[in-house]
C-alpha cells in the first residue's frame, strides 16, 4: 500500500471517528432535550469537534485500530470474491489448453501465479518459487504473465511468452524477475544469456498468439477480479502477496487434504 493510500485512510477514519462521536452526543442532547430537568443551554458544534481533536490527539492508536479493522475487512471480502470468481472461471484457470508450466506438468496440486515482472513483491517471491518446486516434485505451477505496472512490464511479458517458441521460457523469466532494469535493451540482454535466439524472439514477440495469449490473460485477470501482483490460486483458495515457502507449502497441504478422496 502506498504512503498516500495510508494517509487517506487515516484521514477517513479520523472523519468517520469524529461524526461518530458528534452524532452520539447530538443524540444524546436530542434525548435530554425531551427532559424538563435538562440544562437550557446545549453542547454547541464547535464543543464537540473540540473535545473530539482533543481526545484523538491523546489516543491516535485509535484511528491506527479502526484502519487495521477496515482493512483486514475489505481483506476478508476481497479474497471472497476472488474465491467466488475463481470458482466460476475454474476451467480457464486451471485448465486452459496450453498453459505456461513449470514443475510437474501432471503434479496433484496446481498453483496458478498471476505476475508483473516489475513488481517488487513478485521479485521477493522467486527463489520461494524455485525452492518450492526442488522440494515438492507434486507442484504444477501454472504462469499467468499480468503486466499491470508499467509499458516495461508489457515488454517483458511479451518476450517471455515469445520465448515459448525456443523452449527457455523458465530460465528467461528467472533471469528477467531477478533483474531490477526491464528496458528492451536489457530485456535483450537477459535473453541472450537464457540462451535465446534475439533476432528469433524479436520476430515471434509479433506473432498473434503471443499477443491472444496476452489478452486472454488480462481478460480472465479482470473478471476474477485481480488487481495485485503476486496473486496465487491454490486448489480452490486464493492468496495475495509474497508468501513464505512455509506458508506455499501449508496452503498446498490444505489443497491436497481437501480434494476428494
Amino acid at each position: 500500500m502506498t504512503n498516500k493510500n495510508s494517509l487517506v485512510l487515516l484521514l477517513l477514519g479520523a472523519v468517520i471517528m469524529v461524526a461518530a462521536v458528534f452524532g452520539a452526543l447530538h443524540f444524546a442532547g436530542g434525548l435530554s432535550g425531551s427532559n424538563d430537568d435538562a440544562p437550557d443551554v446545549a453542547m454547541s458544534k464547535g464543543d464537540v469537534e473540540k473535545i473530539v481533536k482533543n481526545y484523538l490527539l491523546e489516543n491516535p492508536q485509535i484511528i491506527f485500530e479502526a484502519i487495521d479493522r477496515l482493512k483486514s475487512r475489505e481483506g476478508e471480502e476481497r479474497l471472497t470474491s476472488l474465491r467466488d470468481n475463481a470458482k466460476k472461471h475454474a476451467a480457464q484457470l486451471f485448465g486452459e489448453p496450453e498453459p505456461i508450466v513449470a514443475g510437474n506438468p501432471k503434479g496433484d496440486v496446481t498453483v496458478v501465479e498471476f505476475f508483473d515482472y516489475h513488481c517488487p513483491y513478485c521479485k521477493k517471491v522467486k527463489q520461494t518459487m524455485v525452492d518450492l518446486l526442488k522440494q515438492d516434485g507434486g507442484v504444477r505451477l501454472v504462469l499467468k504473465e499480468y503486466p499491470i505496472l508499467s509499458k516495461e512490464s508489457e515488454f517483458a511479458a511479451r518476450a517471455a511468452v515469445a520465448s515459448l517458441e525456443q523452449g527457455k521460457y523458465w530460465d528467461f523469466h528467472l533471469g528477467m524477475m531477478g533483474a531490477d532494469d526491464l528496458s528492451e535493451e536489457s530485456v535483450f540482454a537477459i535473453a541472450k544469456q537464457a540462451g535465446l535466439d534475439v533476432a528469433k524472439l524479436r520476430t515471434d514477440m509479433r506473432a498473434a498468439k503471443v499477443e491472444a495469449r496476452l489478452v486472454e490473460t488480462q481478460k480472465l485477470g479482470q473478471t476474477i477480479g485481480v488487481d495485485a501482483t503476486p496473486t496465487f490460486f491454490i486448489g480452490d483458495q486464493p492468496y495475495t502477496g509474497a508468501m513464505t515457502l512455509k506458508e506455499m507449502k501449508e496452503a498446498i497441504t490444505a489443497a491436497r487434504k481437501a480434494r476428494p478422496s
